[in-house]
């Protein structure tokens, strides 16, 4: 595996740390771009990544979540147009782009997906399309910032299968009005047809997304993956394989023309 990790200037003074990885220099027929929760960074996915490889995709990933307290934070506008332009920067044109997004990064990035050059499909783990969010009650003060409790506890219901990653990370932190213009975003981008082949990957027990906005998305066109008894992080709790599995078959089914746009 070939890892490579350099920093990404943004213009503007912003810059962040980015990485590509490839089984070998070359040996890739699709890119596939990952975007965290903000609870831990991208590039602890180790599995995922290996998976992606072994799939022939070349992943890439830049250091940045929408939520994530960990400095550098950066407002939504600013975070979809970081995504955006690394996409547009690192990516090698002519290659399908695949866009693999979780947790507020998913639902950030949803609204905006066609405006990622070269988008082929959408595989948004976790999704977030219900505000105020379902089953969690937090405190609202005229304070700028909200914070979201994202313990492990809320993560997975294995919570020691997140051993080595969260790293005492409990909150997801954001700017009231982001939340606000976020929420407007996804209501306006479920009542729109999806332009490419997108799938959520949801735990029927996740505490930010109920039955309800499970079945938002699927009445939106994408082709939904629910796992019972399982949290916000399926790639993280009891029953991961399953998860894999289904991620392996809609990118492969997509890869063959066989998920249409609805």
């Amino acid at each position: 595996m070939n890892h490579i990790s350099k920093m990404f200037a943004q213009g503007g003074g912003r810059a962040h740390r980015g990485h590509s990885w490839e089984q070998r220099e070359g040996g890739y027929r699709r890119i596939a771009l990952l975007v965290g929760n903000g609870i831990w960074p991208a590039n602890k996915e180790k599995r995922l990544v290996s998976f992606l490889l072994d799939r022939g995709f070349c992943v890439l990933s830049l250091d940045l979540a929408l939520g994530s307290p960990a400095a550098p934070r950066v407002r939504l506008r600013a975070f979809r147009h970081a995504i955006s332009a690394f996409a547009k920067a690192e990516a090698p044109s002519g290659l399908p782009l695949y866009l693999i997004a979780s947790s507020f990064s998913a639902s950030a990035l949803l609204p905006v997906a066609n405006e990622i050059e070269g988008i082929t499909a959408l595989a948004l783990v976790s999704p977030i399309v219900e505000f105020p969010l379902p089953r969690l009650k937090f405190p609202f003060f005229f304070l700028p910032t909200a914070q979201i409790p994202a313990g492990p506890e809320r993560l997975s219901g294995s919570p020691e299968l997140l051993e080595g990653l969260a790293d005492g990370a409990s909150v997801l932190k954001f700017h009231r009005r982001d939340l606000k213009t976020l929420a407007a975003d996804i209501a306006r981008s479920l009542d729109k047809p999806q332009t490419v082949p997108a799938a959520a990957f949801a735990g029927e027990d996740d505490p930010f997304l109920s039955q309800e906005g499970i079945k938002a998305l699927s009445k939106a066109g994408l082709k939904v993956y629910s796992y019972p008894r399982i949290k916000h992080e399926p790639g993280h709790d009891r029953y991961a394989d399953n998860f894999y599995a289904d991620l392996g078959s809609f990118l492969d089914e997509v890869e063959a023309g066989k998920v249409p746009a609805r």
